[in-house]
């Protein structure tokens, strides 16, 4: 909410910090690169000094008005990786919301955390941490 507060190298300390853990594998690593450059075009959208429309104070509107929807893809495709490689409720419910908001449609809106592992072959861990 405060572009101007936001440095360049603060973007790079982001990055650091975000890929701390284990390194992040090329996928990861490529979306990871895609945030941080809408992240700056969204700092430079609202550091300009032009009649902006009003964001109601929610910086999910900024970056909808500033970006649109192309600006949610590499968030999403890190949650389906996510997913993929480990699959858990949080990351399954984080794919759902973020995939209606990219495409505008619905992903496995009838379909449970826990029918898509079954649909999968797979285990995961539901928003507890309980191993299904």
């Amino acid at each position: 909410m405060q572009p101007d507060r936001w440095t360049d190298d603060m973007f790079g300390d982001w990055a650091t910090e975000a890929v701390s853990g284990a390194p992040p594998s090329k996928l990861v690593a490529r979306e990871l690169r895609r945030c941080l450059r809408m992240a700056l075009r969204l700092r430079d959208f609202w550091m300009e000094d032009l009649d902006r429309p009003d964001d109601h104070g929610d910086w999910r509107t900024r970056i909808d008005l500033a970006l649109g929807p192309r600006a949610w893809r590499p968030s999403l495709a890190i949650a389906q990786i996510g997913l993929e490689e480990a699959p858990s409720e949080e990351l399954f419910e984080e794919v759902r919301e973020r995939f209606r908001v990219v495409n505008n449609d619905r992903w496995m809106e009838e379909v449970t955390f826990f029918e898509w592992l079954a649909e999968h072959g797979r285990r995961g861990t539901t928003a507890d941490g309980d191993e299904g």
